[in-house]
């Protein structure tokens, strides 16, 4: 199993480069960054949003996968209705077996660090269940 959450940012839109650069200082002293994708394949796969680019990490040592993304597309369509959500994050806590294997709770101990790092507040919008599919 695992967990698939939603967070949103209470920021505005223009507040990306802030809003990345506190994220990135928490990735750097564990080694790690942000890749901006544009790539048109992984874009597409997020339609009926479209976005012009999101930000992913993957922490392998912790099985946790994030993305950061506008709450508004480039169309003007809202993601989540919240009043003040300007980003939003995505979270993707994998609980594997094997030399893998990171309890829930240290994932969730990990993500909540890393939303804190943000400099933003932040508000729980979606937690998926096990057989619910991302919107």
């Amino acid at each position: 199993m695992g967990k698939m959450l939603e967070y949103g940012f209470l920021c505005e839109a223009k507040d990306e480069k802030k809003l990345i650069n506190a994220l990135l200082g928490f990735l750097k002293p564990l080694n790690r960054t942000f890749s901006k994708s544009k790539n048109k394949g992984m874009l597409e796969a997020r339609l009926p949003y479209v976005y012009r680019h999101f930000y992913w990490n993957l922490n392998k040592e912790m099985q946790v996968y994030v993305e950061i993304y506008p709450n508004r597309d480039a169309e003007g369509k809202v993601k989540f209705p919240h009043p003040g959500v300007g980003w939003v994050l995505f979270a993707n806590l994998k609980d594997v077996s094997g030399p893998y294997h990171v309890p829930l709770d240290k994932q969730e101990a990990y993500l909540r660090d890393f939303l804190q790092a943000s400099g933003f507040e932040f508000v729980e919008l979606k937690e998926y269940r096990d057989d619910e599919e991302r919107i």
